[in-house]
């Protein structure tokens, strides 16, 4: 993808923008309440069956993300890295010194484990570190073997679904996609879409919007029914279900200024949400208001909370910018007037 934000399309950064949204009320829906195992079908409520709907619809998150990376491909860049890893730095060590004047306690120590950044970045952070690492191997795959990839994607597939969800296989470390080995699979997924681009944009846009809500309705279902991988990211239709929400986005480009500048900064959002002390305040805002409230008053307060959070974590990473943004410019600079000196 072309790294200019002014040539990004925006088309896709809406999507990137959706998909974020959709990391946030999964976590406000399923995370922070609590959300039971199975669907008690005995003493079903309005609010378990909204809650297993919505977890249903928003499940796809995270293979969201990964197929905006995998249909574009990732580029190796050590600055990418760096600008992450400040980004967690004037995350983390902020929000710690915050933490210990609210509890009123504070541990030399732990502060200095906050500026390990990327080993405190939790599962997401790390395997997409890891995926950015491999990917000039994976790419010199795809341009080496171009469309025969296919087979070997859907072959993938399988082995993720047959030992992760049927036989629970830990030593192969799937973990219900919460690795790398998924992240590589998704990955290999988007490729093979770029590749047949073409040929899936022959298909009519409203039918990915019926693949969508067929593919909510079947993992709904596998809740109701009690499958305990039913929400994995690992979980075929799970994957379907996001490849579905992804290619409408393909069919137009153009430009919206706002929206790319909004969606330069949801990865901020991702991480600032889940991070403490927010993360505990925002436990407890949920669940007050869930106890409070009736279920259709929850649900407009808990819109109201996730639009809010959205916000504030976008202007929190702008003004996180204004100091980041300065500190690679003179890194990229030093380092292009070496090359050049050279």
């Amino acid at each position: 993808m072309i790294n200019n934000q002014k040539f990004r399309n925006s088309s896709i950064e809406l999507y990137r923008i959706i998909a974020t949204l959709a990391v946030l009320i999964v976590h406000f829906n399923g995370w922070f309440i609590g959300m039971p195992e199975k669907l008690d079908i005995l003493n079903p409520s309005s609010f378990r069956i909204g809650q297993a709907l919505i977890e249903s619809a928003t499940c796809i998150c995270v293979n969201m993300f990964l197929l905006i990376s995998g249909y574009f491909g990732i580029h190796l860049k050590w600055s990418s890295i760096l600008k992450i890893s400040l980004l967690l730095l004037f995350i983390f060590v902020p929000f710690y010194l915050i933490q210990s004047v609210v509890e009123g306690s504070y541990n030399t120590r732990e502060l200095i484990s906050k500026l390990f950044v990327l080993s405190r970045a939790g599962f997401f952070v790390q395997c997409y570190l890891l995926l950015m690492f491999l990917s000039p191997v994976f790419n010199a795959f795809v341009e080496k073997e171009g469309k025969r990839i296919l087979l070997w994607t859907l072959a993938f597939i399988l082995i993720e679904f047959w030992f992760d969800n049927i036989k629970q296989l830990d030593c192969l470390a799937f973990g219900g996609g919460y690795s790398i080995m998924h992240f590589v699979l998704v990955y290999m997924v988007a490729r093979c879409l770029a590749l047949y681009k073409e040929d899936l944009l022959k298909i009519k846009k409203v039918y990915w919007i019926i693949g969508y809500i067929i593919c909510t309705v079947f993992i709904f279902l596998l809740y109701f029914i009690g499958v305990k991988w039913t929400f994995a990211y690992s979980n075929p239709l799970v994957l379907l279900s996001a490849i579905c929400t992804f290619m409408p986005f393909l069919y137009h480009t153009y430009y919206n200024r706002v929206i790319n500048w909004i969606a330069s900064s949801t990865f901020a959002v991702y991480i600032i949400h889940i991070t403490s002390p927010l993360r505990e305040l925002l436990v407890n805002i949920e669940n007050q208001l869930l106890i409070k409230n009736s279920y259709g008053i929850y649900l407009i307060g808990s819109v109201g909370v996730i639009m809010m959070t959205f916000i504030f974590s976008i202007i929190y990473d702008k003004l996180c910018q204004l100091f980041i943004k300065p500190i690679i410019s003179k890194l990229n600079s030093f380092t292009v007037g070496n090359y050049e000196y050279q």
